[in-house]
C-alpha cells in the first residue's frame, strides 16, 4: 500500500531528477496551448467507453451520471484503476488534464497500456500530491515522488491536475500552481483514467489528452 502513512519501504528512482518543486503560480493558464495537434476530450456525458464496472467481490464499482464519473472503493487493502485507450502519442509533448475531488487519494493515470500500469499523479484530501510510476506484469510500482504538502490543494472539493511533457521534462500542476518539474521518464502506452486507493470515493469532471 503507497500511501504516506503505511508506505512499505521502497527505494525512490526520482530523487536524484527532481529539478524544481516548489510551488509557482503560472500568470496565464492555457487551455488550448499551441503545438498539438490531436485532443482527446472525455466530458462524461455517457459511456461510451467503458468506464463503469461493478466488482462485488473487491467490494468496487464506477458509473458515469450526469458530467462526472464516479468510482467508489470500499476494498480494506486493493487499490483500483480504470483506464481508457487515448490513441495519443506519448513520444513527444504532450498533456493530460483533469479535474478529480477525493474523500482520500486518487489518483490521474497517464502512459498505461495492457501490459503497463502507466504513471500516477495523486492527490489526498488532507492536502498532499505524489508521483509513482505503477509498474508492469514483471515490475513493480516505484515511488517518483513521494508524498509532498502543497497549499495548492483544495480540500473537500475538486483539484485541477496536469501533466505535460516539454521537451525532456515533465511539468506537474494542481489548480494552476506548477508543484513539480523533473525529467521525463519513458511511457509505454496511451492509455489514461483513474486509481482510487482502498476506503475512497472520489469523482471525475473531465479528462483530456493533448499531443
Amino acid at each position: 500500500m503507497r500511501t504516506k502513512k503505511y508506505m512499505i519501504a521502497v527505494l525512490a528512482i526520482g530523487i536524484g531528477s527532481i529539478l524544481f518543486s516548489s510551488c509557482t503560480k503560472r500568470d496565464h493558464y492555457q487551455t488550448q496551448p499551441t503545438g498539438y495537434q490531436n485532443v482527446f476530450d472525455e466530458e462524461f456525458n455517457n459511456d461510451a467507453l467503458g468506464w463503469s464496472f461493478t466488482n462485488s467481490a473487491d467490494s468496487s464499482y464506477a458509473d458515469v451520471a450526469s458530467g462526472t464519473y464516479e468510482i467508489v472503493n470500499y476494498s480494506k487493502l486493493r487499490s483500483h484503476n480504470e483506464t481508457v485507450s487515448t490513441g495519443a502519442n506519448f513520444n513527444y509533448d504532450f498533456q493530460v488534464q483533469t479535474s478529480i475531488q477525493t474523500n482520500y487519494e486518487m489518483a490521474l493515470i497517464f502512459g498505461a497500456s495492457n501490459t503497463d500500469n502507466g504513471y500516477s499523479f495523486f492527490i489526498d484530501n488532507s492536502g498532499y500530491y505524489a508521483l509513482y510510476y505503477e509498474g508492469s506484469n514483471t515490475i513493480g510500482f516505484s515511488t517518483i515522488i513521494d508524498w509532498t504538502a502543497s497549499s495548492a490543494i483544495k480540500i473537500n472539493g475538486f483539484n485541477n491536475l496536469e501533466i505535460d511533457q516539454v521537451g525532456n521534462l515533465w511539468v506537474g500542476y494542481i489548480n494552476n500552481t506548477q508543484v513539480f518539474k523533473i525529467k521525463a521518464y519513458g511511457v509505454n502506452g496511451s492509455q489514461c483514467g483513474f486509481m482510487a486507493m482502498p476506503g475512497t470515493t472520489g469523482y471525475a469532471d473531465y479528462l483530456t489528452v493533448k499531443w
